[in-house]
């Protein structure tokens, strides 16, 4: 229920940021021919008045087809504010931002009965993309809300990320949680923590995941909620059983929160975000393993001395170089994407599809053509441009890498030599990321089992199943 002007009076931003109210007369006239027994009111019925809308919006003439379009874009507008409202009320004080920095990403209508070009609003894209048998408008405007690609950057940027802890687990591989805690949690990180660690993970999803797939494959669709007492007494069980340790439902859960938020750490890391400086600096005393153990520390830059510290500083270094890798594949990844989602076409879709099949499948161009159904191999390569796609990640993880590792030295050097740290940097470490790349360029040409494993290949295959799933929970 709610007002009926709603549905005639739309929200957008000023120049400055900030909302204002424009009133539509075309809607207000359409709308009060309609539904005049409810104009004016305060307790408007939206679910009827949104049925009848939608049934005109997809079935009706052009005119009237418009007219229902703009009430319902109107009616969208007020959805949008106060989902930015919510993220603000829930993260904004913690995380420094207001309302004005949200309402841009989604309030772009501009309030005309049909567009001026061939650029789609964020409501209207809301609207076009609604399926009323899957959930109410209101809803499905909400979940695009927290999926909006520009606003979950900026979110990123501030240290929010949207994923609940349930669908993080979800969608974590105990294998993977054991390199994250290893390279990334490094801080009194042992061998018994993170086979704890990877006991309940693996119990969650024995218990949580199986029930969830189970309601996905019955078409119920919801986001990933809290698991209910029994779930986690299930859960305790199955953890007794395996390691003959009893917690009782409150502390599995507890233990449960405490993971996600080592794993939300890394997420929002290796996307661009910010997190606290000591979670970065963590290092562990004892023996480094990583894919990247044979990959030397800078070894021009003497800027350690003694060996513990120069343990503690290759250590930290391998930690990075995997970490701004990660970092660096998603972010020129999704900065692809966005730019195919602004052309005509599936693009960014077939996009990242022909990137799994040819990087985490090994097919070739031309299978990759068949499967996708484009005309010839050299489509795909136009489409992937992996030279291309190399050349922004290697740029990318260099600058990330070097402002780590000169961060790091501040420890270790005078000041005097960090003076002279920059260009030695540069040298030594687009040196050692030329090596990864170039790796990368060999083993997409060829399938030995003598080379040396694509790191760059694993991590983007990662970096993909982690979106893919992530897509699918919300």
């Amino acid at each position: 229920m709610g007002n009926a002007s709603r549905y005639w009076n739309l929200v957008k931003i000023d120049a400055g940021g900030k909302q204002k109210i424009l009133e539509i007369p075309a809607a207000k006239s359409f709308f009060t021919q309609m539904f005049a027994p409810l104009v004016p009111g305060d307790d408007v019925p939206d679910g009827d008045i949104q049925f009848q809308l939608l049934q005109l919006y997809n079935n009706a003439l052009n005119e009237t087809a418009l007219l229902a379009e703009r009430c319902l874009l109107c009616f969208l507008s007020w959805v949008l504010e106060q989902g930015c409202l919510q993220l603000v009320r829930k993260f904004g004080e913690k995380h420094n931002f207001r309302c004005s920095d949200l309402l841009p990403f989604v309030l772009d209508d501009d309030g005309k009965l049909s567009p001026a070009s061939k650029y789609k609003c964020f409501s209207r894209q809301i609207l076009q993309s609604f399926d009323s048998q899957q959930s109410s408008l209101t809803t499905w405007a909400m979940i695009r809300v927290k999926q909006h690609p520009e606003l979950n950057k900026f979110l990123l940027e501030c240290g929010v990320y949207l994923i609940s802890d349930w669908a993080i687990l979800n969608d974590t591989q105990p294998k993977q949680l054991e390199r994250i805690l290893k390279e990334f949690h490094t801080l009194s990180v042992s061998h018994v923590e993170i086979e704890e660690a990877q006991y309940l993970l693996q119990s969650y999803h024995t218990i949580y995941r199986v029930q969830r797939l189970q309601q996905i494959r019955k078409k119920v669709r919801s986001i990933c909620t809290e698991p209910t007492t029994e779930q986690l007494e299930n859960i305790a069980q199955y953890i007794k059983n395996k390691t003959g340790r009893l917690f009782d439902a409150e502390t599995v859960r507890r233990k449960l929160k405490k993971l996600a938020t080592q794993l939300r750490e890394y997420r929002i890391y290796v996307r661009g975000g910010s997190l606290p400086i000591d979670s970065l600096d963590a290092v562990n005393q004892g023996k480094f393993n990583s894919l990247l153990e044979e990959t030397p520390a800078p070894s021009t830059i003497d800027v350690v001395e003694s060996n513990d510290e120069q343990a503690e500083f290759l250590q930290f270094y391998r930690q990075q170089v995997q970490i701004s890798l990660q970092q660096a594949l998603a972010k020129v990844t999704e900065s692809k994407v966005r730019q195919l989602q602004r052309k005509k076409g599936d693009k960014a879709h077939i996009f990242l599809t022909a990137l799994e099949l040819s990087q985490c499948q090994k097919l070739a161009m031309k299978e990759i053509a068949e499967k996708l159904g484009m005309r010839a191999q050299d489509a795909v390569t136009k489409l992937l441009k992996l030279k291309e796609l190399r050349t922004d990640v290697q740029q990318e993880m260099l600058m990330a890498l070097k402002d780590a590792v000169k961060e790091k030295a501040k420890l270790y050097a005078e000041r005097e030599v960090l003076k002279q740290l920059d260009e030695q940097l540069t040298i030594v470490l687009s040196s050692e990321i030329s090596k990864i790349i170039e790796n990368a360029e060999i083993q997409s040409r060829t399938m030995k089992s003598y080379l040396k494993p694509d790191i760059f290949a694993e991590r983007l295959c990662e970096y993909l199943d982690i979106r893919k799933q992530e897509n699918n929970q919300l």
